[in-house]
């Protein structure tokens, strides 16, 4: 897990995560994410966070759609791993968008 403020705005945080496969499909990573999300915005009151995915890992982008956040970008061949230029989405939430969530 990673959590972490933006460097150009602190009000916003960006977070990350990788489970061994093994331990994935059990709720995990959802349990994670939501846990993150809500330290970020009840803990440190952010406006938005925000989380990337490599393109080809469906589950990830699965995962995050799941606990709310949307799609807001494509960025084309952005990094380099496992010798070849990948693709990677950005997702989002925000906190007014966290708190309808909520109920």
């Amino acid at each position: 897990m990673l959590f972490k403020r933006l460097e150009y705005d602190d009000r916003q945080g960006e977070l990350g995560y990788t489970l061994a496969r093994e331990h994935q499909g059990y709720g995990f990573g959802t349990e994670m994410v939501l846990a993150l999300i809500r330290y970020a915005f009840v803990d440190l009151a952010l406006h938005r966070v925000i989380a990337l995915t490599d393109r080809e890992n469906i589950r990830s982008a699965a995962l995050m759609e799941r606990v709310g956040m949307r799609r807001e970008g494509h960025f084309r061949q952005s990094f380099f791993n496992k010798g070849s230029w990948r693709d990677e989405y950005q997702y989002a939430l925000l906190h007014s968008e966290w708190l309808a969530l909520q109920g």
